[in-house]
């Protein structure tokens, strides 16, 4: 990897398995098995395959589960040793397998990064010497795995790049689908995206936008700029909740329900419960105002023209982009 301050997505560069290897070396299983986040029944739902079986072997549909009863669980409950001592137990397993389809859009990905949040919402600790260096080295490059892109050939211009999977599918009836459109962005880049903007340092972002879009890929710089647009009124403020994720338009992350608290939010008037994350504490505001200032430097209004050209060039891609660009250059330029 670069150094911190020249941080860098590149496709199918992805994690380091010696900083899984370290992870696995720290982190136990914890001696009980985990429970589900429900407390009312008579029976509460234990994931014995967990503590049974090799990790390996749990199917994705068990993980992405345990993780979701992770992610609610802290967000209704606040932090308990049960679900964080699991997910850093289960992390370097889930690291490996983020690849994997949760379902039909959404890659395990997306349900590692929603409880990674949840649990270490104040930042990266100190759990052994390189922690944050092997996460930075691991998780998230999870998105640049080389499992996630492939080598293509465009016909028309004789381009040759790395194209990213899994952004179109074809449902039962034989019709193309996107994972995203001009509504929208995809859900597995927004994890990945909103991962980054927390936990990198202030000094490493700017470079990791321009890595971001130097990838040539014409369909993932169209999820990106849908992302950016959803994105760009937010980052004119000084604090940033996830409520205003949810509210966001384009859509930037549906699936950001149940991250921080319940029990708070930016305009409680209470003192946050012990153990319960505070909403107004989802993004380090030195993080927005970098971001906010690479956005400026590297999202030109000739990028943005370049990337409409680009799109048109695809009907189904100019049909999911649709009004994106000229809304986006609009902001920029108001």
């Amino acid at each position: 990897m670069s150094k911190q301050s020249e941080y860098r997505w590149m496709p199918k560069r992805g994690v380091d398995l010696e900083a899984v290897s370290r992870m696995r070396a720290h982190f136990r299983k914890p001696l009980e098995p985990m429970g589900e986040a429900w407390f009312m029944g008579e029976q509460r739902r234990m994931f014995h395959e967990l503590m049974e079986q090799p990790i390996e072997e749990v199917s994705v549909k068990i993980l992405s589960k345990a993780l979701t009863e992770i992610s609610s669980g802290i967000f209704c409950f606040g932090h308990r040793d049960e679900w964080d001592g699991w997910f850093k137990y289960l992390l370097p397993d889930l690291i490996v397998r983020s690849h994997e389809m949760a379902d039909y859009s959404a890659l395990l990905l997306q349900d590692v990064v929603r409880a990674f949040i949840n649990v270490y919402w104040k930042g990266i600790p100190q759990e052994y010497a390189e922690f944050r260096e092997d996460v930075i080295n691991s998780l998230s490059m999870c998105l640049m795995s080389a499992d996630l892109w492939f080598s293509y050939e465009d016909e028309k211009t004789k381009d040759f790049y790395s194209k990213f999977k899994f952004q179109i599918w074809t449902n039962k009836r034989g019709i193309r689908k996107m994972n995203w459109d001009a509504g929208r962005a995809d859900c597995n880049l927004s994890a990945m995206m909103f991962f980054c903007l927390k936990y990198l340092k202030p000094q490493e972002i700017s470079s990791w936008l321009h890595s971001c879009i130097s990838i040539r890929d014409p369909y993932w710089r169209g999820a990106l700029m849908v992302w950016l647009l959803g994105i760009y009124d937010l980052l004119h403020e000084f604090v940033i909740t996830p409520s205003q994720i949810e509210e966001a338009i384009p859509a930037i992350w549906q699936k950001s329900r149940g991250l921080g608290s319940g029990a708070g939010s930016l305009e409680a008037s209470y003192v946050l419960i012990e153990k319960y994350n505070d909403n107004k504490e989802f993004l380090p505001s030195e993080n927005i105002r970098m971001f906010r200032e690479a956005v400026d430097r590297w999202i030109t209004k000739e990028l943005i023209l370049d990337w409409k050209k680009l799109f048109s060039l695809d009907s189904f891609l100019l049909e999911s982009t649709y009004n994106v660009p000229e809304c986006l250059l609009a902001k920029i330029e108001s």
